[in-house]
């Protein structure tokens, strides 16, 4: 990846950020795993011809420092950035939890207070159940899972106007502990699905799904004439006026269109260049990945055999 730098940040920082220590052992990390298989993919052909700012690349920096830090702390009873393999569908995979402490597993994350408003997300209970099936294959016991979420943004003085606002920056999130089977079996299919993808075209990949592209749908709202705030706010044109017309009787309204986005693919996908999806959705003409992922899907099962209930979802996904 090539990096600019527009705002002419000082060279200490732009050095921070291209001194990445991360280094990747085996064939697939547990990130990687959980990581949609087409960002995957593209990020790694297109390596090379990638462009980011270092002014984009701030809070992964600041991330990576706050684990740095906490690495150095004294931990008697545990283990710290311990990083782990297992083999399972004939790859090697890989991952490294921040802390393993009286049978518990802990990561660190820095995030945002909505994103803890909103509970552990899918990704974070995935790449946890990762970490404790690799825990387990090194014969560990496992009991527990934790994220203990550090929430950039936090303001004190927000405390006392939201009851649900988190009352300290750090906060603790149980995560779900699935069994060992549940894991196995979700470790083993991404790894095919990985695999597979290796094969593909860049027009067959998977398309992200929805959830993995943040999507934000297009949505109706209804507002008196006038007036900024919204009466009502519904997902189709079909159901605002219909409400309207039974709601708005003898008043002037309009219906303002709030157009939907893919948030991730537009400001945070470092390969969305690369991607017929994403350019597709600036030329608004992209009906015919419609026609390639039903043969990607279809080839997907077929090499497997009958796909499993979790497997047959995700490839449900790669339909527009």
């Amino acid at each position: 990846m090539e990096l600019t730098n527009r705002l002419n940040l000082p060279s200490t920082i732009v050095s921070a950020i291209q001194r990445d220590p991360y280094h990747q052992d085996g064939d697939i990390s547990a990130t990687g795993l959980i990581e949609p298989p087409r960002i995957r993919q593209l990020n790694s052909r297109y390596r090379g011809e990638i462009t980011a700012d270092v002014a984009d690349r701030v809070w992964p920096l600041l991330g990576s420092n706050t684990h740095y830090i906490l690495e150095l702390a004294d931990t008697k009873d545990g283990l710290q950035e311990e990083r782990l393999s297992m083999t399972q569908g004939g790859w090697v995979v890989t991952g490294q939890a921040d802390l393993y402490e009286h049978r518990i597993i802990y990561d660190y994350k820095i995030t945002s207070v909505w994103a803890v408003l909103r509970g552990v997300k899918p990704e974070w209970e995935q790449q946890e159940n990762i970490y404790a099936q690799l825990y387990r294959e090194a014969g560990f016991s496992v009991e527990g899972l934790r994220v203990i979420a550090i929430l950039r943004d936090w303001s004190k003085h927000q405390v006392k106007k939201s009851s649900n606002y988190p009352e300290t920056q750090v906060v603790m999130l149980p995560v779900p502990l699935w069994p060992p089977d549940k894991a196995i079996e979700y470790i083993d299919e991404r790894v095919h699905l990985h695999q597979v993808c290796e094969g593909l075209s860049d027009e067959d990949l998977p398309l992200c799904s929805p959830e993995e592209r943040w999507e934000r749908p297009t949505k109706y709202a209804i507002k008196k004439k006038g007036l900024k705030r919204a009466s009502r706010v519904l997902d189709s044109m079909e159901e605002a006026e219909a409400w309207a017309e039974d709601n708005m009787k003898d008043k002037k309204f309009e219906i303002e269109t709030r157009q939907g986005e893919n948030v991730r693919c537009e400001s945070y996908c470092d390969c969305n260049k690369f991607c017929s999806f994403y350019q597709g959705l600036k030329e608004e003409s992209y009906g015919e990945l419609q026609q390639t992922q039903a043969t990607t899907k279809n080839s997907i099962a077929a090499d497997r055999g009958r796909p499993s209930k979790r497997e047959d979802r995700y490839l449900a996904t790669m339909e527009i």
